[in-house]
């Protein structure tokens, strides 16, 4: 598979300070939201753990000091098939700590109960008959209690204890208490933190966009003097370089028109003038790229025909093909009118193709397709410059869009450039919301596709 590297489209005003700052902020809220999770979860948990404990003890205890005074009974030779003497029963009592408990023996009948409702004793004996309870263990369950005619359902916390007589034959004491507020008490307590836990988040949020806008600042205003710089400096070289260039030129028009044969002559100036326009082509692309920076790249938006414009473009670089017996071929449909900036086109057109060309060895082809697609009911302009050149390598991919970056300098001070062509055509096609991205395979060329939304 092709190695594949995309940028993908950006909003209007998003920038690299605003990605950075938002990211900033999900860092810092993300850490404090991570640490009041951690905090709100283990004081829920120790709560959880302490009221439940403390009731889970309480029960035991009031089980094991009923459980006592029916020992002392079986082992007196009480029967499993009886009722317990009356000085026994006086050991039981229902009250806030016990709604009910019931001795149930051999047989399933009921040797001693008491209830704080009666209807609790058909509840509780339909879950013993479906085996819910375990000996020596706490469960919890729900049953409902009325209040007059009207009923509400209850929690309740039930242990159950196994009495023995004469080691053959047994009881089941089970004993339970309501704990309806204990179960709401920790249902609200997780509204609450929870409630809270938002809150913190919100305040976590603003107080880590204010942390993040804090530590941007000096970064952003080093950065916008940076861009004045550069923006003022290519201004203000362009002008010397246009009289530098203009001067030459002279020279050289000078030089032919007179006898004298000077050819060392020619040679400094026409070496002069070369490097000369490589200079004043590098200060127009450092100003278009301070220009982008400054949000100042805006499109000019009219209908033009998309296929006669690529062709202009093209023909523009016919001699650069030429001259390394390049053939640069043009795939555009006839009748294709699109609404955008026809002279960024052009400029992305000869940018992709002028790159094309120069990583491509010679008798070679460049490939250029024009189309227009529908995708998602958006219409988009796709543009496709193809060359089966040197290609790309993977782990350079995703870097070929940044600026100055050049895989193999030595092969890039002889092809020309500074690295920054393709950075310029990322910042065209961002200026019209679009995504351009590349595919390569090194030895067998490289394929850039670019859509923009029309």
């Amino acid at each position: 598979m092709k190695p594949k590297w995309t940028i993908q489209r950006r909003t209007a005003n998003g920038d690299l300070f605003a990605m950075t700052r938002n990211k900033l902020t999900l860092q810092y809220s993300g850490m404090l939201i991570l640490f009041l999770s951690l905090f709100i979860i283990g004081v829920y948990a120790l709560l959880y753990g302490v009221i439940w404990s403390e009731q889970r003890s309480a029960l035991g205890a009031i089980a094991d000091s009923e459980f006592q005074a029916l020992k002392q009974w079986s082992d007196q030779g009480g029967d499993s098939t009886r009722p317990p003497p009356r000085d026994v029963e006086d050991a039981f009592s229902i009250s806030n700590d016990q709604s009910f408990y019931y001795l149930i023996g051999d047989g399933g009948h009921v040797q001693l109960g008491g209830e704080i409702q009666f209807q609790l004793r058909e509840q509780v004996m339909q879950a013993i008959s479906q085996g819910q309870f375990v000996r020596d263990d706490y469960t919890r369950m729900a049953m409902q209690i009325f209040s007059g005619s009207s009923a509400r359902d209850a929690k309740f916390l039930v242990t159950a204890r196994e009495l023995a007589f004469n080691g053959d034959r047994s009881s089941m004491l089970y004993i339970g208490k309501e704990v309806t507020f204990q179960h709401n008490l920790f249902r609200w307590l997780l509204i609450l933190l929870v409630g809270m836990a938002l809150l913190f988040f919100l305040l976590a949020l603003g107080f880590s966009y204010w942390m993040s806008r804090k530590a941007m600042v000096p970064i952003a205003r080093s950065y916008a003097r940076q861009k004045e710089f550069a923006a003022d400096a290519s201004h203000e070289l362009r002008t010397p370089l246009s009289v530098l260039l203009t001067s030459i030129e002279a020279l050289q028009l000078e030089l032919e028109e007179s006898a004298a044969d000077l050819p060392l002559a020619h040679n400094l100036l026409s070496g002069m003038k070369q490097e000369v326009g490589s200079i004043a082509k590098l200060t127009g692309d450092l100003l278009q790229l301070a220009r982008s920076d400054s949000g100042e790249l805006a499109l000019n938006r009219s209908p033009f025909h998309a296929g006669l414009a690529a062709a202009k473009a093209v023909d523009r670089l016919r001699p650069l093909g030429d001259s390394k017996r390049i053939a640069i071929e043009l795939d555009a449909p006839t009748d294709l009118v699109v609404e955008w900036d026809e002279e960024r086109f052009a400029q992305l057109l000869i940018l992709l193709v002028d790159n094309a060309v120069k990583y491509s060895p010679e008798n070679r082809t460049v490939q250029v397709k024009l189309a227009e697609r529908t995708v998602k009911g958006e219409r988009m302009l796709t543009v496709e410059v193809k060359d089966n050149g040197i290609g790309i390598a993977a782990e350079a991919l995703p870097r070929i869009f940044d600026r100055f970056y050049r895989e193999d300098r030595s092969r890039t001070r002889q092809s020309g450039g500074h690295g920054l062509g393709l950075a310029i055509a990322h910042n065209i096609v961002n200026a019209g919301r679009g995504t351009i991205h590349a595919e390569s395979v090194v030895g067998k060329g490289t394929t850039f596709t670019v859509r923009l939304p029309l």
